[in-house]
Parts: structure tokens; C-alpha cells; sequence
């Protein structure tokens, strides 16, 4: 589950006087106490600050993926921030006029990431955490578009995307013969790939019902989960869902493919128990869903390995994933 990835930009090393001027809008004469470098993502800069007479650390976010990206995640709080679980953006400065470079400042929400949950073992709390999973994702579904692509300024439509099933093949094409997937995959997994996908590419119809706000990074580094105030120790619920740059608009079962694209490898009560929480949220798992979402999760596959700086333990996870999904195509899905 992405162990041992390695970071695709290197992380910006700051100094406390460079942490209290980014901050000063928020925390004007305010000193520093501690800043701590975050791990888990791969790609911005996370620092998680305290200041001196105050016990509510926050989250400083400097964006050096996507600059665009610290507009899109702003964007999407108005949107969204008062029905969904997110932190709280304090400020945050999309053109970089203070710093030259986007970030923005968000509060520490308390909980813990669900893939460290998940490595605990304890498969009553996993179950009630990944019924909450799926009741959050569920939620997505109040945010309608008029049509999918990815966002602009606003959350205007900038680039429209085709039906499932023409920008599935069209993007895994390009990852497989203009980028490095291919040649990452070799010539026999492949031609698999490619056959598989034109012999099932009406499943991809299933993908073009809703078009709804899309997390695009649905996955367990990103669900904090917390044990629910009133209840046993075993309730838990999602206390937010983090970085949202990734975000764009599409079908739902894009963020179920993503969040359950290690599930052969989870207890079968992890997706029973979020397809039941997304299915009593509303939101609805078409026939065959389980191969859908297989489909759809290439596009996201066949990008990790055409990436030019992928290498390591990220082509050797991959490639496996990729493997699994052409070799276990006609072995029935686990459950639900």
C-alpha cells in the first residue's frame, strides 16, 4: 500500500523566521514554538506548526506539485467545506504574492490515518471505519456537474473528458506507448492489458451516469478516522479527507476504485462494510461494480508507471496491481 514510495518533489526545508512571515496573516506577532515536517504525501510540503501560547497546531501547505492546485483545493472548501469532513482553511495565498510560491494554512484536525488503522489489525474497528469511508464518499454526490473534466479557476470546467470508456482507453494508450508503462510492463502484460480493455470496455458505461465532485485521491493516507464521540471503542468515524488537489469532475465509482485498490490484500469485512455505508448514504454501485472499478483504476496504474521519475518499490507495487487485474479478470470478486 505504497510503502516505500518515494517522494516525487523534494520537500521544502524552512527556517522558523521563513514559517512565521508565511503565517503572519493568520498569526501576526505570534512565535513559533515547533514545526514539524510532515510525512505521507509524495509530492507537497507539509508542516504541521505551534505557537507559543496556544495548544491548536496547524497545518502549513506549500504547493510544489501543481501551483494551480492550492486555487482548486481553496475552490473546493467554499464549495464543500460545511458539508464535508475537511480542515478549515484559514488563509491561503493562490497567486504566491507573499512567497512567490502558493500555500495555504489549514487547522490540525486530531485522528488517525485510516492506513494506520488498517495496519493494527483489529477488524471490528477496521469495519466500522470503512462504513464510515463509504458514507463520506457517499456525500460527494450532492456536488453535480454539468459535465466530467478538470477544474479551472472557480471549479469551471477547463478540460471536458469523453465517456468512460473513450478516455479509459485513450489514457492507458498514451501511458503505454507515449510514456514509460509499456516498456515498464513489458510486451506480454501489455498486449493483456490492451485486450482486456477493448473486450470489456461496455462495463465502462456504468461510469457515465453521475458526473459528481471526484476526491481523485480517495485513499487511505488521506481518510483521517477517529473513534466516535458516544459509542463503543469499536465506532469510528472520518474526522476529514485530506488533500484535494487531485480533484476534478466525474463519476463517484473513480474514488471507489481508488480507495479500494488494495482490498484483496484487507479483510472481506473492509469492503462489505463500505459498500454498505456507501449504499446507505445514497450512493449507488452499479451491477458488476467490482470490475468497473478495476477498469476505471488503470487510468491511475498505467500514470504511476509512465511517470518518468517512477522507479523502485512504486513499478514493482504497480506492475503487481496491474497483474492481479489481467490475471484474476474471470475469478469472481470477493463478496458483495
Amino acid at each position: 500500500m505504497q510503502e516505500g514510495w518515494e517522494r516525487r518533489h523534494a520537500a521544502l526545508a524552512l527556517d522558523a523566521a521563513s514559517i512565521v512571515a508565511l503565517l503572519q496573516p493568520v498569526f501576526p506577532g505570534h512565535s513559533v514554538r515547533t514545526a514539524e515536517l510532515l510525512g505521507g504525501g509524495l509530492a507537497n510540503t507539509n508542516y504541521k506548526v505551534k505557537f507559543d501560547g496556544s495548544d491548536e497546531p496547524v497545518v502549513l501547505r506549500l504547493f510544489t506539485r501543481d501551483p494551480a492546485a492550492c486555487q482548486t483545493e481553496l475552490d473546493i472548501y467554499r464549495l464543500a467545506g460545511a458539508r464535508m469532513p475537511m480542515p478549515a482553511i484559514l488563509y491561503a495565498d493562490p497567486a504566491g504574492e507573499r512567497s512567490g510560491r502558493p500555500y495555504l494554512v489549514a487547522r490540525w484536525i486530531e485522528g488517525v490515518k485510516l492506513d494506520a488503522l488498517l495496519a493494527r489489525g483489529d477488524e471490528p474497528a477496521i469495519a466500522s471505519a470503512a462504513r464510515a469511508v463509504g458514507a463520506t464518499l457517499a456525500g460527494l454526490a450532492a456536488f453535480l456537474f454539468d459535465r466530467p473534466g478538470f477544474f479551472g479557476p472557480g471549479l469551471t470546467i477547463a478540460q471536458p473528458l469523453d465517456p468512460a470508456a473513450e478516455f479509459v482507453s485513450a489514457y492507458v494508450d498514451e501511458a503505454l506507448f507515449a510514456g514509460a508503462a509499456g516498456a515498464r510492463l513489458g510486451p506480454e502484460l501489455t498486449q493483456a492489458l490492451q485486450q482486456l480493455l477493448r473486450d470489456n470496455a461496455a462495463l465502462l458505461a456504468a461510469a457515465d451516469t453521475q458526473t459528481v465532485l471526484v476526491h481523485g485521491d480517495y485513499k487511505a493516507q488521506n481518510l483521517l478516522v477517529r473513534r466516535a464521540d458516544a459509542g463503543t471503542s469499536t465506532d469510528w468515524n472520518v474526522a476529514a479527507v485530506l488533500d484535494w488537489e487531485f480533484a476534478f469532475a466525474g463519476s463517484p465509482l473513480l474514488d471507489v476504485a481508488i480507495c479500494l485498490r488494495y482490498s484483496d490484500a484487507l479483510p472481506p469485512a473492509f469492503t462489505a462494510a463500505f459498500a454498505a455505508g456507501y449504499r446507505d448514504a445514497g450512493g449507488i454501485l452499479p451491477p458488476d461494480w467490482r470490475r468497473v472499478i478495476r477498469l476505471l483504476d488503470l487510468v491511475n496504474l498505467c500514470g504511476f508507471l509512465s511517470a518518468p521519475d517512477a522507479r523502485g518499490p512504486m513499478i514493482a507495487e504497480v506492475t503487481a496491481l496491474v497483474r492481479a487485474t489481467v490475471a484474476g479478470w474471470h475469478i469472481a470478486p470477493r463478496g458483495v
